[in-house]
């Protein structure tokens, strides 16, 4: 069947999983693309990966022909688990991106030729951390207030605001709206204007113009002004070629794609032989992070034929029905739907302070495990990063001899026990003078390096200097004993002999920790499990390092700098292999946040939702200076941000993402919340209200503490 829609062309097929799966493997199609249409869990990127695989093994197409995009490195595991192909082509799979950054770096002399604003001719970009870029905005914005008082009547700290800065940069920049226009959309949008208003925003571009200029001057970009250098100054050279010999796209998750990303798509649309995109109608829940399903829409204008899911794997029915009536409650309050009574869904509210429903949730799944659970089964998905409930859940799944999967950044730098003595040693062998070590510092430097007890190893903190470490006197060396007085001897002359090369020749703090835990640390028991973690804290000094260079900050050096930021505030972040390695392990609890459960191809039996009374699950849209909707491409830059569409686009979002959690839960789904915060306010939401009535009309009682409800005996 073909009719007429969105101005082009299409076929639809509503069909069931199998039938899809062969119908794409057939390839009898006449358009040459295919939308394969579902909602989440309905087996979209086992659809994508076969099809993939099916082109490279059975169809004898070059997988140098082929581009696959998804979204993240979560999912990059999933396209790369057991795909080893007998091919001598390039595998061309990644999220975007990653493609962006890989064609930065092979085409970077165009972008040289054709942006003027880069002053530095190199044969490829310094690609900005995420740390550094913050860091780097940070110490931006504490100048400019200090200096020259901007920004006086925002209440947040220059941290938010530096944030929030960053997130303009990358929202405007994924939606191919440009860098000078953000002050002024922002400004716009505000139902009550006046003139220091304006004036803040006017400081916001300043600042913002400042931050950019500076990283293109001297070839650097961050991952914004990645996407603004690919799609202005490289995706229309004609001398860029790269994507002319894609014959063959595989785009998962159209919907969570970028106006920028979108570009890209259609551009490559335009010469391939198939393109195969999968999307889910009820998606673009990474609107934050550019997704824009209205543009989609509007450049879906093609022919194309279109499969559409009527089943799924993973969810049960009666999730489905709750969601629908969630979602009805919201819009209607007294509509008079209701779900099954017995839909697996358990919630209790009854917890006043925090603690004691994190002890709640704790108990529940050691019930879960004694029940024969597996570990890989069961996700706790927290609306934030939370530290309370990660700690009590290390210290119960130690006990119980398995481990937790966290999806967000790893501790911090300074907290690893293994990596705390390179940071030590780098204060003792170099000069860095704003850096100032504290006793406790060197009582644990000491504890470690020397296998000592506490009290022992804060014997040895008077015997640093600036110079570096002084002989012990006769009395401390009885008392520590000779093995300790052996392996600080050993130290001792490491840190001198390393400051006379210091002095003929200067190397780099990156090659100083790379020095370090190969001749010091290299020796200690279990390092080898650690290595991760220093490669970890090398790439981030190295990058860190040389965007602030770059930065060209007065002051202190840059080094100085990341030694002070990673004392402060530095965290690791998983690599691939170890996020690779714990997703194949059947002993992990997963504990995430909603956003990265969807998004990374991760289903459980169980879900666990904490703090839902927390505001955190629909969080405002809108910021003291930043607002993602209003950097939208399809934004008029002449209209008014009400707080009712704020209120329909936060609602809009946490409908989506509820809809989506509730098809990837196989069991059963336990949700808990406490009167009072985190930090102790006392809080409520209209998403529990509505919760808590709709299962409340099962006929039995919810515990909310003072307050019993039970409706099933009005």
């Amino acid at each position: 069947m073909i009719i007429n829609k969105n101005n082009g062309l299409h076929g639809v097929d509503i069909i069931n999983y199998t039938e899809v799966h062969n119908k794409l493997n057939e390839n009898k199609f006449s358009q040459k693309c295919i939308l394969v249409k579902g909602n989440s869990a309905s087996g979209k990127t086992t659809l994508a990966v076969s099809k993939y695989r099916n082109m490279i093994e059975n169809e004898n197409i070059k997988s140098s022909n082929i581009l696959c995009l998804f979204m993240n490195k979560y999912q990059n595991i999933t396209w790369t688990k057991d795909m080893i192909f007998n091919t001598a082509s390039d595998i061309r799979k990644s999220s975007y991106y990653g493609f962006i950054r890989r064609e930065l770096s092979l085409y970077w002399p165009y972008v040289v030729e054709n942006c003027k604003e880069i002053k530095i001719n190199v044969l490829k970009p310094e690609f900005a951390s995420f740390d550094a870029t913050n860091y780097a905005m940070k110490a931006l914005v504490e100048h400019f207030r200090k200096s020259k008082g901007y920004f006086q009547d925002i209440t947040s700290t220059s941290s938010k605001i530096a944030s929030d800065l960053i997130s303009n940069i990358n929202n405007a920049a994924l939606s191919l709206v440009p860098f000078d226009e953000i002050g002024t959309r922002l400004y716009n949008s505000l139902e009550v204007k006046d003139f220091l208003i304006k004036e803040t925003y006017n400081q916001l571009d300043e600042v913002t113009s400042y931050y950019i200029s500076k990283l293109l001057c001297n070839g650097a970009c961050d991952y914004g002004l990645s996407f603004y250098l690919y799609n202005n100054y490289l995706l229309h050279d004609s001398r860029y070629t790269s994507i002319n010999n894609i014959k063959y796209l595989i785009v998962d998750d159209i919907d969570e794609a970028s106006p920028a990303e979108q570009e890209l798509i259609f551009k490559i649309i335009n010469n391939v032989d198939k393109a195969y995109l999968f999307y889910n109608p009820k998606g673009g829940l990474c609107s934050y992070y550019g997704a824009n399903t209205n543009y989609l829409k509007s450049k879906l204008n093609i022919e194309y034929h279109e499969l559409t899911l009527d089943n799924h794997f993973c969810y049960n029915d009666d999730f489905i029905k709750l969601a629908s009536v969630i979602d009805g409650r919201a819009h209607t309050p007294y509509r008079a739907d209701k779900i099954n009574e017995d839909v697996p869904v358990f919630i209790d509210m009854s917890s006043q302070l925090r603690s004691e429903m994190v002890q709640k949730i704790i108990l529940k799944v050691e019930e879960l495990l004694n029940q024969g659970l597996k570990p890989k089964d069961i996700a706790i998905i927290c609306p934030f990063n939370d530290f309370i409930i990660s700690y009590e859940l290390q210290k119960k799944a130690k006990e119980l001899s398995i481990s937790v999967m966290e999806t967000s950044k790893k501790d911090r730098f300074i907290d690893n026990e293994y990596l705390h003595p390179l940071i030590v040693l780098a204060v003792l062998c170099n000069d860095y003078k704003s850096i100032r070590l504290t006793k406790e510092d060197y009582k644990n430097f000491f504890s470690f390096m020397l296998r000592l007890d506490a009290i022992r190893g804060s014997l040895l903190y008077p015997f640093v200097a600036e110079s570096g470490l002084q002989e012990l006197s006769m009395e401390i060396e009885e008392r520590v004993g000779l093995a300790a007085v052996g392996k600080y001897n050993e130290l001792k002359q490491w840190i001198e002999n390393y400051k006379v090369n210091l002095m003929e020749h200067k190397s780099s703090l990156g090659e100083f920790f790379r020095n370090a835990f190969s001749q010091v640390l290299i020796i200690l028991p279990k390092v080898k499990e650690h290595i991760e973690d220093y490669i970890s804290l090398y790439e981030s000094c190295e990058s860190f390092i040389n965007t602030l260079d770059k930065l060209e900050f007065k002051g202190k050096s840059s080094e100085e700098r990341f030694i002070e930021f990673i004392r402060c505030e530095g965290s690791g972040f998983y690599s691939m292999n170890e996020i690779q390695e714990i997703l194949l392990q059947d002993n992990s609890i997963v504990l995430t946040s909603p956003y990265t459960y969807l998004t990374s191809n991760l289903n459980s039996k169980v879900q666990i939702w904490t703090d839902i009374n927390s505001n955190m699950w629909c969080p405002r849209n809108a910021g003291e200076l930043s607002n993602s909707y209003v950097l939208k491409t399809n934004w008029d830059i002449d209209d008014i941000y009400t707080e009712k569409k704020e209120k329909n686009n936060v609602y809009g979002i946490l409908m989506s993402l509820v809809n989506c959690l509730l098809r990837k839960c196989r069991g059963e789904l336990y949700i808990y919340g406490s009167e009072y915060s985190l930090s102790g306010y006392q809080q409520e939401s209209i998403f529990a209200d509505i919760l808590i009535e709709i299962l409340s009309e099962r006929g039995e009682t919810i515990d909310k503490g003072d307050e019993n409800i039970d409706k099933g005996d009005e």
